[in-house]
């Protein structure tokens, strides 16, 4: 067995032990093994199947039963986001049930959904502190770190060595580095150990790398999407420290280009001159073709097939390559009603959330952590203009981690406003016990 395979099943085993103690472990685990699932891997391809994915979730599951009594209780677990995911699945059920092409095939579909629906709901219960959830933002960081290191070491254009569930070439891992890259900028900007700041800043080039390698317009339209929207999303010293780091970034951007990634990047603008990126918009006419005699969906798994009935410009079946024209198209109007829904509920939160960090200065670090959440959600939603995401999983961890923030930050406001009441005499010390309302103290 090679030292990676050692590694991973060490560090594994080490994260099934810890979610006994404590069921935000399995989480990180949980993300830890889909950044590293062993037989997408050349260390872990001949190992037997071990349900990778589902063996921490079914040990986190337990260990949320076995230790609900002595987790911090919060004054409200917000969850109203799942309302609209709900209603997404249970459609993607009626649609795969009653209409589907294929009927089969769409309700595969509608378990990976269902499944993704599950884990949003395990993700906002368990994660109630900071500190685990910054433990859980490092893991994603630097399995994303892994992923640029792999692509560094066995990458080419257009293909980067590197797989994950649900992301099984260039285009889809390039858009899931871009969602995370918010959180190397702003926990760059955050972190007060040395050490870990000058991780990010060896880190960062390295995921550069891979997003050249891959070529991906989508990842560049995301990554650009991002850039500018950190300009305005930000506040104060952060503004210019952020464009500061967007100048660097994409100086360091540059110099790692090559011709192939100019040459493809350049069709982006010149899309009429270029069959790839025009047959886009071909396929997004025929989607909509598509939708006309089937309103509520094809289901899952079924555009394909039919593509070459309505776009006659293509000559081998093509998928939808865009997020929106899949949702719409595979679950019809109503679907796309909910999915939307779900985008923009989340995407409100976040502005929620700063609006209560205003409140008191000890609320700051929940305003860089929205920020970084909105930069992440944009920089997929954006990405997803030219490449089909419904079914990222990143995409739902994202609104998990805004619930999950959200309601942080309301435990915080809440402990903030006795505190002032106490140093007002309303109160005595006894009403603001940790047994009254627990607080996420957030980490320095």
């Amino acid at each position: 067995m090679s030292l990676r395979g050692i590694l991973f099943l060490g560090s594994f085993s080490v994260g099934l032990v810890a979610t006994f103690f404590h069921p935000a472990y399995g989480i990180m685990t949980y993300i830890y093994e889909w950044h590293n699932h062993p037989p997408f891997f050349w260390w872990g391809d001949g190992w037997p199947d071990l349900r990778w994915s589902f063996t921490p979730a079914i040990i986190t599951l337990a260990s949320l039963f076995l230790n609900y009594s002595r987790m911090r209780k919060l004054p409200e677990i917000n969850v109203k986001p799942v309302g609209w995911l709900f209603m997404f699945v249970l459609n993607a059920w009626m649609v795969s049930k009653t209409v589907a092409v294929f009927p089969e095939a769409s309700m595969d579909k509608f378990f990976e959904l269902f499944k993704v629906m599950i884990l949003f709901l395990l993700m906002i219960f368990i994660i109630r502190d900071h500190e685990y959830y910054r433990m859980m933002i490092w893991v994603i960081i630097f399995c994303v770190f892994n992923f640029g290191f792999t692509a560094w070491e066995v990458g080419s254009n257009r293909d980067i060595g590197v797989i994950a569930p649900n992301a099984t070439e260039e285009n889809a891992i390039s858009a899931h580095v871009v969602a995370c890259l918010p959180f190397f900028g702003m926990y760059f900007l955050r972190e007060k150990n040395r050490w870990l700041k000058a991780f990010i800043a060896i880190a960062i080039p390295f995921c550069l790398n891979l997003l050249i390698l891959a070529n991906s317009r989508s990842a560049l339209i995301g990554l650009g999407a991002i850039g500018v929207a950190a300009i305005f999303l930000t506040k104060g010293r952060a503004r210019f420290t952020v464009i500061f780091g967007i100048i660097v970034g994409a100086v360091v951007f540059v110099n790692l280009t090559n011709d192939d990634f100019v040459e493809r990047q350049q069709t982006t603008m010149d899309y009429e001159e270029e069959a790839s990126a025009m047959s886009r918009f071909h396929i997004w006419r025929g989607g909509m073709e598509m939708l006309k005699d089937h309103p509520f969906g094809v289901g899952g798994g079924a555009f394909g097939a039919l593509s070459m009935s309505y776009i006659p410009e293509i000559h081998e079946p093509k998928t939808q390559h865009n997020t929106y024209v899949a949702v719409i198209t595979d679950w019809g109007y109503i679907g796309f009603f909910f999915y939307m829904l779900f985008l923009i509920h989340i995407t409100l939160m976040t502005f929620r959330i700063k609006r209560m960090a205003k409140r008191h200065p000890s609320m700051e670090i929940f305003h860089f952590e929205a920020t970084a959440l909105q930069l992440a959600l944009l920089g997929i939603s954006a990405a997803g203009v030219f490449h089909s995401r419904q079914y990222a999983e990143v995409v739902y961890w994202l609104g998990a981690f805004i619930c999950m923030i959200y309601n942080m930050a309301n435990a915080r406001l809440e402990e903030v406003k006795l505190e002032a009441l106490e140093e007002l005499g309303e109160l005595d010390g006894s009403e603001t016990s940790s047994e009254m309302i627990p607080n996420p103290v957030p980490s320095k």
